[in-house]
């Protein structure tokens, strides 16, 4: 069967497009590996009784518009930004609590308005589609001068905090609150981009896979269709535009437009032979520097447990500037440094219902941890010492939680990789560095490509702003079908 639009993946951004291009009238099908849809936004039981979301706790914003054309909260998706975040050490902690009249909050608060001001400013540079422009991980030529985040893309992290945060603890707390599960110098230029991932949507009631079944809801009640279970192998061309996507059951679905969910590498390196694009298209995506430092281990525990530490938000362990980039520098060597920056949630304490009455799930989340090992695989062994610093962590917040513990779930980069697709295991699609920022790209205009009918919808392009890369795609698609491009 003949399609108009096919969408590869079927995580937020792709189900997003579904529903925005099924609305329009658009014949859409969605293609996606896994039996469940969802992506990072999935829920899983892992031990009987306990239930986590596997990669993630909470995602980037999504747009109110957006949001509401999708009719999030009536289909479900009830978003609760915690109330507090908190950094422990051995002798004190540093409590952030939500619309405190201080001059930290109206630091973050100046700090969530640029965010969302490079967000608006991808976002119309993605619909304007120019010739020459600028998209959050790379552009083709300088950056305007009124680009919201040339301040950042000059400062590292560190200065930043330095100079607008008087405290040393409240300081090192909103560096670790902004390289939650990444990596970065905080001491390097550039590395104060990060301040833009401190804003978020906020955790689901429920668990993140309840967003995914409010999208699901609206992108079949919009006339959808998802192929679950089906692996994409290549895209479909001929004559210089696409005809479709192949799959690994050697089938094929005919489409007029493309969209591409994945990252850079995977869509460009993984769905074409190498000699079917053009030369500056595959030198520029073989040097574009992906991160992957994500590590998660998630815990069930027999106890509801009690603790000095406000249980309602993150709890940072032992941040600390230099901590951040000597575990930089051991990532960059392929090691697991012995103080990995961690960060802890008991999940089950603001939803309750994720654990069995009187007992808990904390998840850890680990940055700076290695997608490629310099010894070797990821073994057993290598596993181990993630969950051993994981439980470290939950022993110095919540004294004797340990001996509670009854399932420790590790979830390293290359396990993020083989369930998302995600190059490398980075959950950002790409290394949030200035240089980056700055390279030359291949000129042409976003989310469109070189080749008639390929769309990318990857969340990199939307600067940290959940299903906002799939609906620019989805506006774009619309328009060139209707304007007859697309032919």
């Amino acid at each position: 069967m003949r399609y108009d639009a096919a969408i590869i993946g079927a995580g937020a951004e792709g189900l997003a497009a579904a529903a925005l291009l099924a609305a329009s009238g658009v014949k859409t099908i969605v293609v996606e590996r896994s039996e469940r849809a969802g992506g990072r936004a999935t829920t899983r039981e892992f031990h009987p009784g306990f239930r986590a979301s596997p990669f993630v706790d909470e995602l980037p914003p999504i747009p109110a518009d957006i949001h509401w054309a999708l009719d999030l909260s009536r289909r479900g998706a009830i978003f609760r930004p915690a109330p507090v975040s908190s950094a422990i050490w051995p002798n004190r902690q540093n409590v952030l609590r939500r619309g405190d009249a201080s001059s930290v909050h109206r630091f973050l608060g100046a700090a969530t308005e640029r965010a969302s001001d490079i967000r608006a400013h991808a976002a119309r540079e993605i619909d304007n589609a120019p010739r020459h422009s600028f998209f959050p991980l790379f552009k083709a030529q300088p950056a305007p001068a009124s680009w919201p985040g040339e301040g950042w893309m000059a400062s590292s992290l560190g200065e930043v905090l330095a100079r607008e945060i008087g405290d040393p603890d409240t300081a090192a707390h909103l560096a670790a609150a902004a390289l939650n599960g990444r990596t970065a110098d905080p001491l390097v230029t550039g590395s104060a981009l990060h301040l833009s991932t401190l804003d978020s949507s906020g955790a689901v009631t429920g668990g993140l896979g309840r967003l995914a079944d409010a999208l699901i809801a609206a992108a079949r009640e919009a006339g959808a269709e998802l192929f679950l279970g089906r692996d994409a192998t290549d895209i479909r061309h001929a004559k210089g535009r696409v005809t479709g996507v192949g799959l690994a059951d050697g089938s094929a679905i005919e489409a007029r437009a493309v969209i591409s969910t994945l990252d850079l590498k995977r869509t460009f390196l993984s769905f074409f032979q190498w000699n079917a694009l053009p030369k500056e298209i595959v030198h520029a995506v073989g040097n574009f520097r992906m991160a992957g430092a994500t590590a998660r281990v998630l815990l069930a525990l027999d106890t509801a447990l009690s603790s000095a530490v406000d249980r309602r938000g993150a709890i940072h362990v032992s941040p600390d500037l230099g901590d951040l980039a000597e575990a930089n520098s051991a990532w960059r060597t392929g090691t697991i440094a012995p103080r990995l920056p961690m960060t802890l949630r008991v999940v089950s304490a603001a939803d309750p219902m994720l654990a069995p009455s009187g007992q808990a799930v904390v998840t850890v989340t680990l940055g700076a941890v290695p997608y490629r090992l310099f010894d070797g695989a990821w073994t057993r062994e290598k596993r181990d010492v993630l969950r051993r610093q994981a439980l470290a962590a939950l022993e110095m917040a919540m004294p004797g939680a340990g001996a509670h513990v009854i399932a420790a779930d590790v979830i390293a980069p290359p396990d993020i990789e083989e369930a998302l697709g995600a190059t490398d295991g980075d959950l950002a699609g790409g290394e949030l560095a200035a240089d980056q920022m700055s390279s030359a790209w291949p000129d042409f205009p976003y989310p469109r490509c070189p080749l008639k009918g390929l769309y990318l919808a990857g969340s990199w392009l939307a600067m940290s702003a959940t299903c906002a890369a799939g609906a620019a795609a989805a506006r774009t698609v619309t328009a060139d079908l209707t304007s007859g491009k697309l032919k």
